[in-house]
């Protein structure tokens, strides 16, 4: 007990993001940047996911397909109930074969992850070898994908010490 009085923890405060703090940050808004951005959170709140899961390392890079989110990952139920995102890697994948997702969709909700992939492809068709997440040819970084999380935050009046790109599986667990 002395010891952690004379020597206190330097670990930051790590928040998540729950539900009503992304209805905050969710714009819904007319360009597809915004469009592509909400889903992201949407997916990966939805999905358990961490940002660096579904987003890119450079976004300049030319292959995405055997590590990074494609669009023909996403497999959406031909009732719209429910997709299954295939997740090409994972630190438990010993096989590096993939795992498969199934998100179900919260019909009514404006948060339904399923209709936010769907408003994904309809306002920003691209071909189904391109990045699961991108505007104008360039695929979503993580860090692109931080700065614009804390900039909603702010704008939603909340405080963004202490989110992350972990802050969406955090919340969603």
């Amino acid at each position: 007990m002395g010891a952690m009085l004379l020597f206190p923890s330097t670990k930051k405060t790590k928040l998540p993001i729950i539900k009503d703090i992304l209805d905050k940050i969710i714009t819904f808004g007319p360009c597809k940047a915004d469009t592509n951005m909400d889903a992201v959170f949407i997916m990966a709140f939805a999905g358990f996911l961490h940002i660096g899961e579904i987003t890119y390392p450079n976004r300049k890079a030319k292959d995405f397909s055997t590590t990074r989110a494609l669009r023909s990952d996403v497999r959406i139920a031909p009732d719209g109930h429910s997709m299954v995102f295939h997740f090409k890697r994972s630190k438990t994948d010993k096989t590096h074969s993939g795992v498969d997702i199934q998100i179900a969709a919260i019909l009514g909700d404006r948060l339904c992850p399923v209709a936010a992939i769907i408003q994904l492809f309809n306002r920003n068709p691209r071909p189904l070898l391109d990045p699961l997440f991108s505007v104008n040819d360039r695929a979503f970084s993580a860090l692109v994908v931080r700065k614009i999380l804390l900039t909603r935050l702010a704008g939603g009046g909340i405080l963004p010490d202490g989110y992350s790109n972990h802050s969406f599986r955090r919340g969603a667990a």
